[in-house]
């Protein structure tokens, strides 16, 4: 499928560029240019306008999709996340899912990292949305479940894709890293640590040059993060910090945040200053990917998925070209379109494969989910 698409400002790999056009085919990048692109004028899907910001799509490399209709109970301590995972059903975990998948979508993700339990399913949920789901296999965590070995290795046939995408390691138990980051440099593929992991405590030659270590400044080991050109993964809207995290190169782990929503955590990182615009914008964009060994960029000759938002009206206003940074984290409400693996997702704002049947299906789920532990409790 051949799409053009007309941009005000386009985030490329080479830094943004102002007033251009872009020609797509089947997903893959043949143009970018300040003139007319003459193949394009047969395109199938035309797209965009001056007022348009064009970027690859965002990436976030934690979620708890499942808990996603009860983020509110969650953060507020109205609810324990570990009593509403005693209770999910793998129904429950695909129905809340899509509604969590749906939102990321409508915030201009279109990769995440997603995390037990019953991640196949949450998985699932995503790809019926149009996103890409890469899946986490975990170490000894709250929620994983029998010998970790043989479930990574099953969760490793089934969802590693092409190009060794598709599955990450996650490890929550110190005691397990030296096998768990063998496992990772020999497969290499990335490894999440968490936060309670201190990676002092691990002899520097047995460290992954994949880890991405969860946490900001609150973590103990930065010195051996930054020492070993480790990757760090924070939360901004969660994270206490009195420095700036830019020379870690970080990339958004969006959590559970009541909000939800990739573009408040760039607003907090850049307005509390642990990070540059230019940087919380490469957060989630070219070193997020980079973490998870994916090259997506917008550049002549790659494949990648794009957001493209309309910035001519408030509040998503103004499309300052001085500023380009600024207007995509600022001035991003209004998301046009997505595309994903050469289609659109997304269009005119509306998600196209999840309809207003599917949600309510989802939500009637969440009803009959509150009743049953209601039920249970009585």
């Amino acid at each position: 499928m051949k799409i053009l698409i007309k941009a005000g400002i386009a985030f490329t790999k080479d830094g943004p560029v102002n007033n251009v056009n872009i020609g797509m085919s089947d997903g893959k990048i043949e143009a970018i240019s300040e003139k007319e692109i003459e193949d394009y004028y047969d395109a199938e899907l035309s797209i965009g306008g001056e007022n348009r910001l064009v970027s690859q799509g965002f990436v976030t490399t934690q979620t708890f999709l499942q808990l996603y209709p009860f983020r509110y109970r969650i953060f507020s301590g109205k609810a324990n996340a570990n009593d509403i995972v005693s209770t999910l059903s793998e129904k429950d975990v695909y129905y809340f899912s899509l509604l969590g998948a749906y939102h990321l979508l409508r915030s201009g993700i279109t990769t995440s990292v997603i995390t037990e339990p019953f991640v196949e399913h949450a998985a699932r949920a995503m790809k019926l949305v149009g996103l890409k789901p890469i899946i986490t296999a975990e170490v000894n965590c709250n929620w994983s479940k029998g010998d970790w070995k043989r479930n990574f290795q099953s969760l490793y046939s089934k969802w590693r894709s092409k190009d060794n995408s598709g599955i990450v390691l996650k490890l929550c138990d110190e005691s397990e890293a030296d096998e768990v980051f063998a496992i990772s440099r020999e497969y290499k593929i990335p490894v999440i640590v968490e936060r309670t992991v201190n990676l002092s405590n691990i002899k520097e030659g047995d460290l992954s040059p994949y880890i991405i270590a969860l946490g900001g400044g609150s973590r103990k080991d930065l010195e051996i993060i930054q020492k070993n050109s480790l990757r760090l993964s924070f939360t901004p809207s969660l994270e206490v910090c009195k420095f700036t995290l830019g020379s870690y190169k970080p990339s958004i782990s969006l959590d559970l945040t009541p909000k939800f929503d990739i573009r408040n955590e760039l607003s907090i990182s850049t307005s509390r200053l642990l990070l540059t615009a230019e940087e919380a914008v490469k957060s989630v964009t070219e070193w997020g990917y980079s973490q998870l060994n994916l090259n997506s960029s917008l550049s002549v000759g790659n494949t990648a998925d794009l957001v493209i938002f309309q910035a001519d009206e408030p509040p998503s206003y103004p499309l300052d070209r001085e500023m380009p940074f600024e207007s995509l984290i600022f001035s991003s409400y209004n998301l046009e379109t997505v595309i994903i693996d050469g289609e659109a997702v997304l269009d005119g704002g509306l998600p196209l494969n999840v309809g207003e049947k599917d949600i309510s299906e989802a939500n009637e789920k969440v009803k009959e989910f509150d009743e049953r532990r209601k039920m249970e409790k009585n």
